[in-house]
């Protein structure tokens, strides 16, 4: 797998790295995220999506002021550039979180991917060029 995708736009809009994926013919917006181990998405989103989650356990998250958290766990495919994903997504009332984004910038966020899913994926995200890569 080789993909390389322009970050330009997500930057230029939001300041931050964002990629939009396909899931049954709606667009998502995603932050890729090296501050977070795992993968997140907004609990709206999985309800709009119910009949494709696939339910699979839970996490014990922390969030970054040290709270601990048990959160659902699901995989969600989705598409990008061609290709099929199946990240495990920790699933999180993420709507007020990402209420500034969206108020800002007019995008919407439905979620983060995290180092999980770089690793997994062997993403890299390259803020000289302005991309994203493997």
């Amino acid at each position: 797998m080789n993909i390389r995708h322009s970050l330009y736009h997500g930057l230029n809009q939001t300041k931050l790295p964002i990629i939009v994926v396909e899931i049954e013919d709606k667009h998502l917006c995603f932050i890729l995220d090296t501050g977070s181990t795992c993968c997140l998405i907004d609990s709206n989103v999985v309800e709009y999506f119910k009949d494709i989650v696939e339910p699979i356990g839970d996490y014990c998250i922390s969030g970054i002021d040290g709270t601990k958290r048990k959160a659902d766990v699901v995989i969600l495919p989705f598409n990008f550039e061609g290709y099929t994903y199946k990240p495990k997504f920790c699933v999180q009332p993420l709507s007020d979180a990402f209420k500034g984004i969206e108020e800002n910038s007019g995008i919407q966020i439905h979620g983060l991917l995290g180092t999980d899913f770089l690793i997994e994926n062997k993403w890299i995200i390259d803020f000289k060029e302005l991309n994203t890569h493997s």
